[in-house]
C-alpha cells in the first residue's frame, strides 16, 4: 500500500471525527487542531507520494509527470495549496468563532492553560465557511475525492513497474 493512501485514510478518520456532531463542548482549540490538521495533510499528500512512494526510476519518472498535472486541478489551486499556505505560511485563515457553525462559547476554568482558562463550545462543521463565506466541508471532500483519483492512478501504474 502506498504511504500516501495510509495518510489520505487517516485524512478521511480525521474528517469523520471532525464532522461527528456530539453536542458536547470541546475546547476551540480543538477544533482549530482539527482543522489545521487536515487542511496540512491534504496538502502534504503530494509531497508523501514523491518524497515515499516514488522509490524506483520509473516510479520516480511516473511520478515527476503527473506532478504538474495535479497541481492544476483547481482543487490543488484554488482550495489545497492556498489554504495550506494561509495556514502554515501566513497563519491565517483557521476557524473563526464568529462563524455560525459554532454555538455560542463559554470560559471556563482549565488550569492545565497557559492563561489558566478555555473556550468551550460545539461546532457543527457542515455550516463551517472560510473568509470569503463558502462552505468549508465540501472543498475537503473534494480534496479527498481529487487525492483519493491521483493515488488510484498511481496504484495502476505503479503494479505494472517493477519494486
Amino acid at each position: 500500500m502506498l504511504v500516501a493512501r495510509a495518510q489520505l485514510d487517516f485524512i478521511k478518520t480525521l474528517v469523520a471525527r471532525f464532522e461527528r456532531q456530539d453536542n458536547m463542548m470541546q475546547p476551540v482549540i480543538v477544533f482549530q487542531s482539527q482543522y489545521i490538521a487536515i487542511i496540512t495533510l491534504l496538502r502534504s499528500v503530494g509531497h508523501v507520494f514523491e518524497k515515499v512512494d516514488c522509490v524506483t526510476s520509473e516510479q520516480k519518472a511516473w511520478g515527476k509527470a503527473k506532478w504538474p498535472e495535479w497541481q492544476q486541478a483547481p482543487i490543488f489551486q484554488n482550495f489545497i495549496e492556498p489554504k495550506r499556505n494561509d495556514l502554515l505560511k501566513q497563519f491565517k485563515g483557521g476557524l473563526e468563532l464568529r462563524d455560525d457553525a459554532f454555538d455560542p462559547p463559554a470560559v471556563v476554568v482549565d488550569l492545565s492553560m497557559p492563561d489558566m482558562v478555555s473556550m468551550v463550545t460545539t461546532m457543527d462543521a457542515g455550516r463551517l465557511r472560510d473568509a470569503d463565506g463558502r462552505l468549508v466541508m465540501p472543498d475537503i471532500h473534494a480534496a479527498i475525492r481529487f487525492w483519493n483519483l491521483c493515488l488510484c492512478d498511481a496504484e495502476v501504474a505503479f503494479r505494472d513497474t517493477p519494486s
